[in-house]
């Protein structure tokens, strides 16, 4: 049996120490292998046949950026030796990625072999347990031919319930990745296949030697047997086994040339059982591809088991997704001929792709929440997301100014420029606003002028930040492209002495709707009403109808345990008063599967205690839904319908109570076309597809991470969920139970709940959700199409907002 060994280091952007210090460390690592490289090739015997897998290029490019023109150059020698082989991945990535951020990233290594006539086609990917459907149309189109895959198996699965399985991961266009889909990427040090090593500073230098024991190579022999055991009960037939390994047993490891003679020794000990090889990773698929072996091709979407654990730090999350938004406009603009400086750009890309990298901090993150590493990685982290979120407003703010934005000064007018950044027409309730040092201009009346068509427009206002500001709200039609001047004209308004209804009373927002008043816009204290749908609450069932007026159904399913956008908590209890060590909380992280549930998790559904009514206009109605909730102090849900669009928004408002037990909090989404055809569909990373449907067998079907949303269609109708701030989609039951992977036996449709924050894991993500929060969400009763292009520009549409800002335009 021959082994191919591969060493790499495993990258994270954090868990083992600080983030700008493992970048140094990464540098350093490309120094090392160089160095060994230089031994070898002056016949230093002991290191013959050690090859450095490069597991991402980030490192190449952080190396690149920190050392001059001689090591660059010992850098291609190395590689050009053999001894270095280096691949396409960027980095170890979530699916929070952006689609075009990540081909951009990936065709870096190509863009460098191409220079260096350097051959760069595979790619490595470690720890992450999936990568979204899109993500192979950024390789290939990257030039990536073959992935080599390590999944981490803790809180996820592998597809196809198979270890060491090659496969053509096949597109919609028919293109094919040949992928080996391995094992753990330590699994070779796991089998103690790799070198102990004793160090003395010689000159300045350090001086070292490997322990290599008879022990050692019995363990290895003995390790393998049983191994290759469990490999063919799963009915491996090859007679050759690749393992990934590291210089040391921990995540971002040196290389350690040393294994060589730890591979010598057993090879000349165990020679006819098994012959050890160290192989670069181009080398190790050409020798697949030589092979005359079957390789099956599948199609779909390969789902991430650990996409969940980012949502441990929400408000980082809103940041980042905000900050998309923004950049996505901004590249809008850029490609419709605008200016930016392009190192702001260029910053910005690099803040949102390190944020959405898999690693969230350090590894005492839950048994030591309050360790000072904890708490700086921690926020090193969140860094990067607030940073973007910084750059694509300094962008944004360069771009208004530039293009005639007045900045705050004595008697500047009320005129707002309203420009669409986007390629196609869209109708669009926009917002701006009226400071209180402005209030003297409109203090007896005013109305919305549009400029370009000089027309007076409806407009609503509603009071915010402690009713200090006006937000104005009006709606508009936006050609692509489109620039226009909103302006604000005092207008002398006598205030009417008695109301226009004759049976107005005091609380008329409550237990009475009088027959002289528009019958087709309620908000009341029961329901909330529009020509388009109705919501209707109770204290018992929290919000039991949603009511589409077209279709003439309750868009609520029927076998929901709870109300429509009820928030629901989890926790899970250690007794912990009296301790002064609390193993068991990471002890009981550790026995969450991959259901992310354990027995004894309880479960409190929020009880809606109270309803208030703040607005009530020609846009819309709001109201706010107060819940009673386990975990959390103070809940709000807010439901803001449009008079002349068939959407509502929500926001969840909420003051999260500190817990260091592992929780989550939900928001049932449990909705329906209430037809028995409906398709849902997922926005992923480049592309959209049908959960449970479009999917590798035996990968994730219980959760999801959405880039915008999702949809539901049928023939009757559409509904899309823009899930704004909170990316994170939960189908199913939340009861606890065997794992859930697409077997063909899971529904395509089920019971949705936005799945709004957990601190579940036991190592590296954040532990404390405390703190006051707003997440936002819009729903859309669409028109009924099946065109999977059709529904993700809708869904973008859905979430995208035009630039507003005060100019000196008229």
């Amino acid at each position: 049996m021959k082994i191919f060994l591969m060493q790499q280091t495993h990258t994270d952007i954090g868990y083992t120490d600080r983030q700008e210090k493992i970048t140094k460390f990464h540098i350093d690592y490309i120094k090392q292998a160089i160095r060994i490289s230089e031994k070898i090739d002056q016949g230093f015997e002991k290191f013959k046949g050690f090859v450095w897998n490069n597991e991402s290029f980030w490192i190449i490019e952080r190396f690149l950026e920190s050392t001059d023109n001689q090591w660059k150059q010992r850098l291609l020698e190395a590689i050009n030796r053999g001894h270095i082989q280096l691949t396409s991945n960027y980095l170890n990535l979530s699916d929070l990625v952006d689609i075009d951020i990540l081909k951009k990233y990936l065709k870096k290594a190509q863009q460098f072999g191409e220079k260096h006539q350097i051959r760069i086609d595979s790619a490595i990917s470690m720890d992450v347990n999936g990568w979204s459907y899109g993500y192979l149309d950024a390789m290939l189109e990257a030039g990536v031919k073959h992935f080599y895959t390590c999944v981490h198996n803790h809180h996820g699965l592998v597809p196809f319930n198979k270890i060491h399985m090659p496969f053509y991961w096949e597109n919609e266009s028919g293109e094919k990745l040949l992928v080996w889909h391995g094992d753990h990427y330590a699994e070779g040090n796991a089998a103690d296949i790799h070198a102990k090593v004793m160090g003395e500073v010689i000159n300045q230098d350090i001086e070292t030697q490997a322990i290599v024991k008879t022990e050692q190579l019995e363990r290895i022999k003995n390790y393998l047997d049983d191994y290759m055991d469990s490999m063919h009960a799963q009915g491996y037939t090859f007679d050759f086994l690749p393992l990934m390994s590291l210089g040391l047993f921990v995540d971002n490891a040196p290389p350690n040339a040393h294994v060589m003679e730890v591979v010598s020794a057993f090879n000349q000990v165990y020679e006819k059982d098994y012959q050890v090889e160290m192989i670069g990773i181009h080398d190790f698929f050409d020798y697949v591809k030589s092979l005359p072996i079957e390789i099956p091709t599948y199609k779909g979407d390969w789902n991430d088991w650990w996409s969940d654990g980012y949502m441990s730090t929400p408000q980082s999350v809103v940041d980042y997704k905000e900050a998309l938004r923004n950049y996505r406009k901004i590249i809008l603009l850029q490609k419709n001929g605008v200016s930016f400086d392009q190192s702001k750009i260029d910053t910005l890309e690099y803040q949102l792709i390190m944020f959405a990298e898999h690693t969230w901090g350090y590894f005492t993150s839950v048994s030591e929440p309050w360790n000072k590493m904890t708490k700086k990685l921690q926020s090193r982290k969140e860094m990067f997301a607030a940073k973007a979120n910084e750059l694509a407003d300094i962008l944004l703010d360069d771009f208004t100014e530039s293009h005639g934005e007045i900045l705050k000064s004595t008697g500047r007018p009320l005129h707002y420029e309203v420009i669409n950044p986007y390629p196609n027409e869209r109708i669009e309730m926009i917002k701006f606003y009226i400071n209180w040092w402005d209030e003297f201009i409109i203090k007896d009346g005013y109305q919305i002028r549009n400029t370009k068509t000089d027309t007076v427009l409806d407009h609503q206002e509603i009071r915010i930040d402690e009713n200090a500001r006006r937000e104005i709200r009006t709606t508009i039609v936006l050609k692509p492209y489109e620039r226009l001047v909103l302006k604000i004209e005092p207008v002398m308004k006598r205030k009417r002495l008695v109301p226009l209804d004759p049976l107005i009373t005091n609380d008329t927002d409550y237990d009475f709707i009088s027959p002289y008043v528009d019958t087709q816009v309620f908000a009341t204290s029961f329901y909330i009403e529009t020509p388009y749908m109705k919501l209707a609450w109770s204290k018992a069932l929290g919000i039991h109808t949603f009511f589409d007026k077209k279709i003439k159904e309750n868009l609520i399913r029927k076998d929901s345990e709870t109300g429509l956008f009820t928030p629901i908590y989890e926790k899970s209890e250690v007794e912990y008063q009296y301790k002064m060590r609390v193993p068991e909380m990471r002890s009981i992280r550790g026995d969450y599967g991959r259901n992310r549930k354990i027995f004894s998790t309880l479960r409190d559904y929020g009880r809606l205690i109270n309803v208030k009514v703040y607005d009530k206009g020609p846009l819309v109605a709001r109201v706010h839904l107060k819940y009673q909730m386990k975990g959390s102090t103070f809940t709000i849900v807010e439901l803001t319908a449009y008079h002349n669009q068939p959407r509502l928004d929500v926001s969840l408002i909420m003051q999260k109570d500190t817990v260091w037990e592992p929780e989550s909090i939900y928001l049932a989404m449990p909705l329906t076309t209430q037809n028995s055809n409906e398709t849902l569909y997922i926005d992923k990373v480049g592309s959209i597809i049908r959960p449970r449907v479009d999917q590798l067998p035996y990968s994730c079907a219980l959760f999801y991470t959405t880039q915008i949303g999702y949809a539901l269609s049928s023939e009757k109708r559409s509904i899309l969920v823009n899930l704004k701030d909170t990316p994170l989609l939960h189908l199913g039951s939340l009861e606890p139970g065997l794992i859930v992977y697409h077997d063909k036996k899971q529904p395509n449709v089920d019971k949705q709940y936005i799945w709004v924050m957990n601190n579940y894991w036991e190592t590296n993500f954040a532990t404390n959700l405390g703190g006051f929060y707003k997440f936002d969400y819009s729903i859309f009763l669409d028109q009924p199409t099946s065109d999977k292009k059709q529904l993700l520009e809708n869904l973008k549409n859905l979430e995208r907002q035009s630039i507003i800002f005060q100019s000196l335009n008229k």
